[in-house]
């Protein structure tokens, strides 16, 4: 094994990754919170809807790239048709290009990769600390590249991996530094669940894109073996893999801060009213708190720290509510 080897498996690995995210936390909204059961409710429009009004905007969005004929575009619209609910949609001529096909079904897959690499970098500018975060990008993607050109970097299979979780892990703590109490912390959150809700593929999307998929697939199973074998033919596809492996690890982490807010999101649901805002006001007032020690406080526990104990009074309020029946929905 080789460090390039190491970044066509991320970029490879990655994408299938991020898609499988988007899925999962749509499965789990219909298990765990009540409010998207009914399609149509107000908590339903603001938690899901923008997520699949983003969705179908980005399959229509495709069909405009690919200069497919779209017949009906509704981004979001609530019909029911006997059993079934129909979530907004796109009507479109299906073109006889298996890779027009592939490159429609897979929008919401590049649009959500897009926006949430413009979110992430987005919030690292709102912490005046780190402005550098973005520079970092460049400098860990050029890094990546010329790896092909330094022997002892190639040599070392674990430099990738080791490079890109270093860069992970201090865009997560930048964005943990605007701690709880800064409303941008909340609504990146938010927008990044929402994100993610709109990188569901749907079975109908599945099944167009499946051809598109299989040759996403061998042809990454070929470069797998190609960059075993001679890692000095990535050059052919010069800094293709390397742009891959490091925004899908981004996406990666920003994923896991939509992930966050959903958890925190499904338990307030889970709780009666009005007293699912406990956890949330705990929450906020111990943010307050340590903003009120003032510097000297905060020079020795980090902002990304008090953001850290913060969710963690949440949890601490949530749980113990969870567990008393007559305060559970």
């Amino acid at each position: 094994m080789n460090a390039y080897f190491t970044i066509v498996l991320l970029g490879f690995v990655l994408f299938f990754i991020v898609w499988g995210l988007g899925w999962l936390l749509e499965k789990m909204t219909h298990t765990m919170l009540r409010t998207t059961q009914d399609p149509g409710s107000r908590s339903w429009y603001m938690l899901v809807g923008p997520g699949v009004a983003l969705h179908e905007s980005s399959h229509a969005l495709g069909c405009v790239f690919t200069r497919t004929q779209i017949v009906e575009f509704k981004p979001i619209n609530v019909e029911r048709k006997g059993d079934q609910i129909l979530l907004g949609y796109v009507k479109y001529m299906k073109p006889q290009s298996r890779f027009k096909n592939a490159v429609i079904n897979l929008a919401p897959v590049a649009v959500s990769l897009v926006l949430l690499i413009a979110f992430a970098f987005g919030a690292t500018f709102l912490v005046p600390d780190r402005p550098e975060l973005g520079t970092n990008a460049l400098d860990l993607l050029s890094s990546l590249i010329n790896v092909k050109s330094t022997p002892a970097l190639l040599s070392d299979w674990m430099y990738p991996l080791n490079a890109i979780a270093g860069f992970v892990y201090t865009f997560l703590y930048t964005f943990a530094e605007l701690t709880v109490i800064n409303p941008v912390f909340w609504i990146i959150a938010f927008l990044a669940m929402t994100i993610m809700f709109s990188n569901a593929p749907s079975n109908v999307d599945i099944e167009n894109a499946s051809a598109g998929l299989k040759v996403i697939v061998v042809f990454n199973f070929i470069w797998l073996i190609v960059a075993y074998l001679l890692p000095s033919a990535g050059w052919l596809l010069f800094g293709l893999y390397e742009t891959l492996a490091v925004l899908f690890s981004l996406a990666l982490a920003f994923a896991a801060v939509g992930y966050g807010f959903f958890i925190l999101v499904a338990a307030m649901a889970r709780l009666r009213s009005p007293f699912q805002l406990l956890p949330f006001l705990g929450c906020i007032l111990t943010g307050v708190a340590f903003y009120m020690m003032g510097p000297s406080f905060q020079a020795v526990v980090s902002l990304a720290m008090q953001t850290i104990l913060s969710i963690g009074v949440f949890i601490f309020i949530a749980l113990p509510m969870l567990m008393i029946k007559s305060l559970r929905r």
